[in-house]
């Protein structure tokens, strides 16, 4: 792993070009531009594909996403995150404590229903309700968004696509990165 720079880094190699990189690592509306002067497939963290991206959804959103196409009936798909942007909502969602209740607006990615709304507090909570069981996963919300978009790498080959795509793979590596997912049902 590398930084490409200008930058300072104490933890990591600081280059100047990504020759020899085998993806690049971004987020923010800048990044799939930065990775198509690179010529570098991107991981990133968008809701959308753009050229040059080999994975998007490497997100808290994602991984909403991505607990749904695990169930066979999601009824609600749900995340509360303290970066969501404030607006008008629609309905409140009830997530696990240190969350609690959180005011949501129904919202759709990808074709997929999810309610989104701004956590209280520091925490993020992702939530599936199926037919028979909830699935959630509760954590600091910085590191959920960062364990989101580092464990895309997990989604990476010939084929372009968002996370939720690849669920089984994105989720394990999820895990292995330290998110826990709790079902109760």
């Amino acid at each position: 792993m590398v930084v490409i720079g200008p930058a300072q880094s104490k933890s990591f190699e600081v280059v100047s070009s990504a020759v020899g990189c085998d993806c690049l690592v971004g987020s923010g509306d800048t990044a799939p531009r930065l990775a198509r002067r690179h010529a570098v497939p991107l991981i990133w963290d968008g809701l959308e594909s753009h050229p040059g991206v080999a994975v998007w959804g490497a997100s808290p959103e994602g991984i909403a996403l991505a607990l749904a196409t695990r169930e066979p009936d999601p009824r609600l798909v749900a995340l509360a995150h303290p970066e969501v942007a404030e607006g008008p909502t629609t309905r409140a969602t009830r997530f696990p404590d240190p969350v609690g209740r959180v005011e949501v607006r129904d919202e759709q990615l990808d074709g997929r229903p999810i309610a989104i709304g701004r956590s209280p507090n520091e925490f993020s909570a992702c939530l599936v309700e199926g037919a028979t069981r909830r699935v959630t996963v509760v954590d600091h919300g910085a590191f959920l968004a960062g364990v989101a978009l580092a464990a895309a790498v997990s989604c990476l080959d010939e084929d372009e696509r968002p996370v939720w795509d690849s669920a089984l793979p994105y989720l394990q590596t999820v895990t292995e990165m330290g998110l826990v997912m709790a079902e109760s049902g």
